[in-house]
């Protein structure tokens, strides 16, 4: 059996470590320690050991006066990068809030994209009904070049020719998105097995054997990850947990990671500050409410979820009004794409909390208004639309009105 030794090595003579304390944004270790002639210092040190890119991240955010995790993770939320700080050769925005920077019709960090560049196409080859990704292109398009912005490069953006299948994907607003990483898989599993079986979805089993619950398929296991596949691809910043650039050549993961995991936790602790606020009971308890469970729209829609209590025993209420289980839609949604276990037909319930605030609905946006999303569900859904269908029109307008104050 093998060993890690860590050695904290200072210009003081003798000294011993006596100890240890790592500050609020987790990017320094303060270190106390005795000399032999009986004083005291206190030592410095970085936590992550950070390289150029991150200490220009977090300079730049201290430069602008933010200071701690969630101040800190908000600048890097909104800041362009330049190349120097690892952006590219590819990208399709030089910062999160590039796409997720609209809500209500309101600049909003963490809101969902609404311009055409903020969609993303996802691609892949599909050889006699087999499906590949495409390992040298990446599992998106990229829409812009470091060219753009003076450095010498010579891969070309947009779709690669060796695609023969696309994807568009939506930027989902993130509000919220942080409380559904506190809610534990058993308990996902209990509503998934209260389902009635034509309707029961099921878990995205990824390759790792672990269980994702974020992203369109729910192919990514938990929110940092979601964060640094999204640093990568997106943006073409390599770091602990995406480590190669899946785009070849013009220098892509010379210098892998780029950046450390710093800007990934503060990025998460930022996005834990914007959950959408909790419905009112006057909303909770409305006609409209009662009209959702009637339909079985709540059954994949599921309203209540459970997470960790501040003191670990009283679990907390979350409203996701999803189950994060994978559903055939219907041939009229597949897209054809293969993520983890999730076949082409399949998507994850999406959350509906503040659904009112968004201005296009569905994986690729293409419905305009909640009753045209509404309208589009088929597959395991068909029942519930059906059910719909049939409602009065006020009973159908309750429905919605209650959509419009979750």
């Amino acid at each position: 059996m093998s060993s890690a030794v860590r050695r904290i090595e200072a210009d003081l003579p003798d000294f011993r470590v006596a100890g240890l304390v790592v500050s609020e944004d987790a990017r320094t270790i303060w270190v106390t320690a005795t000399t032999p002639n009986r004083q005291g210092v206190v030592l410095k040190v970085p936590t992550f050991g950070a390289g150029d890119v991150t200490t220009t991240m977090i300079a730049d955010a201290a430069g602008a006066g933010a200071n701690g995790a969630v101040a800190q993770g908000a600048d890097i939320f909104e800041r362009d990068l330049a190349p120097a700080q690892g952006l590219g050769p590819l990208f399709n925005g030089q910062a999160c809030e590039s796409c997720h920077n609209n809500s209500a019709g309101v600049e909003f960090d963490g809101g969902m994209g609404v311009s055409p560049d903020s969609f993303v196409v996802r691609i892949a080859r599909v050889d006699h009904g087999q499906f590949h990704l495409l390992p040298s292109h990446g599992p998106i398009a990229r829409q812009h070049s470091v060219a753009e912005l003076g450095s010498p490069c010579g891969i070309p953006t947009g779709v690669p020719p060796q695609a023969n299948a696309t994807s568009i994907r939506s930027a989902m607003t993130l509000r919220g998105t942080s409380l559904l990483d506190n809610i534990r898989i058993g308990d996902i599993d209990q509503v998934r097995l209260a389902q009635p079986p034509d309707v029961r979805g099921r878990l995205n089993m990824l390759e790792d054997g672990r269980f994702g619950r974020f992203g369109w398929k729910a192919q990514t296991a938990t929110l940092v990850e979601f964060i640094a596949e999204a640093f990568r691809d997106e943006i073409g910043s390599t770091n602990p947990l995406a480590l190669r650039d899946l785009i070849k050549g013009c220098g892509a993961s010379i210098d892998s990671p780029e950046a450390d995991a710093a800007p990934l936790t503060s990025v998460a602790a930022f996005l834990n500050t914007i959950d959408p606020p909790v419905p009112t009971a006057a909303c909770l308890t409305s006609p409209g409410a009662a009209v959702f469970a009637s339909v079985g729209c709540a059954t994949c829609h599921t309203p209540t979820m459970f997470g960790p209590g501040s003191s670990g025993a009283v679990p907390t209420t979350i409203r996701p009004y999803s189950d994060l289980l994978l559903h055939d839609m219907g041939t009229g949604l597949a897209d054809g794409f293969v993520q983890g276990s999730a076949n082409g037909r399949e998507f994850r319930t999406m959350p509906l909390w503040r659904v009112s605030d968004r201005r296009h609905f569905l994986h690729d946006g293409r419905a305009a208004t909640i009753l045209d999303a509404i309208m589009a569900h088929g597959g395991q859904a068909a029942p519930a639309l059906a059910a719909f269908i049939a409602l009065s029109p006020a009973n159908r307008q309750a429905l919605l009105d209650f959509l419009n104050c979750i």
